[in-house]
């Protein structure tokens, strides 16, 4: 198996094989009922950091310290095309629900996407200070959302890669993103666990929302409205 650390784990969409990214600079693919390794994946020259599968499964995306970004023939493991872009150690790939493009996160405070089919950069996502943190993809596809350590989210749109909104309200780094099923509400979580709700119709915080809305009033009851459906987060 690997010989040095495991930093990602993906598992395909059918549940039937397991892709994982290591120190060693290799990406491997095991059988999930067995454990056994079904093949090894060679070409990145630096500590592969993160690992996605296609909605199809048909092909793997990794993402690595040497800046590149690499996607994979999930059965052959033939090396399908080489990203380059980044100034800085890839540190996350997520792909689209369609399977149309391929966003990476770098440690150059920006987010890149690609076309999945020819490898081509579609834009690059400027405007965070600091390191980008955590990257989630809306159940639609129509926009992007990330954390960083400046202590913000901030939203994109997938096609144009321009931004949509700044969201603040955290006073550290934030860890982690993710998007309602219903594309309604966006979740971040900051260094300290601190947790924040984002209405998508608003761009602002949902709990802030509420409790304005229900000052002083002492006898009222949630309604419908008020009554807000997180869903199920999915991150990408």
């Amino acid at each position: 198996g690997h010989t040095d650390q495991v930093w990602a784990v993906a598992v395909s969409p059918d549940g039937q094989w397991i892709v994982s990214g290591s120190h060693d600079r290799t990406v491997r693919v095991w059988d999930a009922a067995t454990g056994m390794q079904k093949s090894e994946f060679e070409g990145h020259t630096d500590s592969v950091r993160a690992v996605a599968v296609s909605p199809d499964g048909q092909w793997i995306v990794s993402g690595s310290w040497d800046k590149t970004v690499r996607v994979w023939d999930a059965a052959t493991g033939a090396q399908q095309s080489v990203l380059e872009g980044h100034t800085d150690p890839v540190r996350a790939v997520a792909v689209s629900r369609d399977g149309q493009w391929i966003v990476s996160r770098s440690r150059d405070y920006t987010m890149r996407v690609w076309d999945a089919a020819t490898g081509r950069q579609k834009s690059v996502l400027e405007g965070h200070s600091d390191w980008v943190t955590a990257v989630a993809v809306s159940p639609d596809g129509q926009w992007i959302v990330s954390g960083s350590d400046d202590e913000t989210v901030r939203v994109w749109d997938a096609a144009t890669g321009m931004q949509k909104s700044v969201l603040k309200g955290h006073t550290d780094p934030v860890r982690a993103v993710a998007v309602s099923a219903d594309n309604q509400i966006i979740e971040s979580v900051d260094l300290k666990f601190v947790s924040i709700r984002w209405s998508t119709l608003t761009w602002t915080n949902v709990d802030d929302d509420f409790d304005d809305a229900t000052d002083g009033d002492t006898d009222s009851t949630s309604d419908d409205d008020s009554d807000v459906n997180t869903g199920n987060y999915t991150t990408t």
